[in-house]
């Protein structure tokens, strides 16, 4: 069971047994409490307040304890919202549809999930920062463009410093910073990355969680070191947009 919350609505996430994932508002229909904290039993979900059972899929209520006689209305049922998962997440639409992501396909095939930064700034706040530039690794910066709203894709510019990281004096800008030299050396390693996408979770008004591809993937030998410096990169732009 996993907690979400998504344009300031709690979401309640899990798997059934049938492998399929379920996205329903994080309240029972009964009392109001909340989904994420019940009882997960691969066909069902059970409310920990009353033990409420739901049905995986449709949401529809299949048992309630203090009438195990009676068959629960039609009525009764959790908040079910649409869900896909692909690329590595799971993407959920608050309304009727639900449209299927639309990345570019290399990241379908072969990509590194980066580690998700969360961020107290609204997503209209995070865009333009990273559409101000980001490296792909040490020695590679990347022009950044809005595919939509909350997604953005970086491409190499073919732009080296002969010093690692050290970003050009003309480039430089509050989102791209100099890194230390041991992080440095650690993203400096030929990693081949073609491009990075950056999807934006707007949590709430004022909260955003980045979540990353690098495409295509790195080795097993390269893989930290790729994570390590993406990550020193991410959290200079949290703090800097925190500040």
């Amino acid at each position: 069971m996993v907690q979400a919350q998504l344009l300031g609505q709690e979401i309640a996430l899990w798997r059934d047994d049938t492998g399929a994932v379920n996205a329903w508002a994080n309240r029972c229909p009964h009392r109001g409490v909340r989904l994420s904290i019940g009882i997960h039993t691969g066909g069902e979900l059970r409310c920990r307040y009353h033990g409420w059972r739901f049905a995986a899929g449709s949401g529809r209520c299949t048992f309630i304890p203090a009438h195990p006689g009676q068959k629960p209305a039609s009525t009764l049922h959790a908040t079910v919202h649409r869900a896909v998962e692909m690329h590595g997440y799971v993407w959920v639409g608050l309304g009727r549809e639900l449209e299927s992501p639309r990345l570019p396909v290399r990241a379908a095939a072969s990509a590194t999930t980066l580690r998700s930064m969360f961020v107290n700034a609204p997503a209209g706040a995070v865009r333009p920062r990273l559409l101000r530039g980001y490296y792909l690794d040490a020695a590679t910066r990347a022009s950044v463009t809005a595919e939509d709203e909350f997604t953005l894709t970086a491409l190499p510019t073919a732009v080296a410093t002969s010093t690692g990281f050290a970003v050009p004096a003309a480039a430089a800008t509050p989102t791209v910073s100099a890194a230390p030299a041991a992080a440095a050396a650690q993203g400096a390693a030929a990693h081949g990355v073609a491009q990075a996408i950056f999807l934006l979770q707007p949590v709430t008004e004022s909260q955003t969680v980045i979540h990353g591809l690098v495409c295509p993937a790195a080795g097993d030998a390269d893989r930290i070191a790729l994570l390590r410096f993406h990550n020193t990169q991410l959290s200079r732009l949290r703090d800097d947009l925190e500040r």
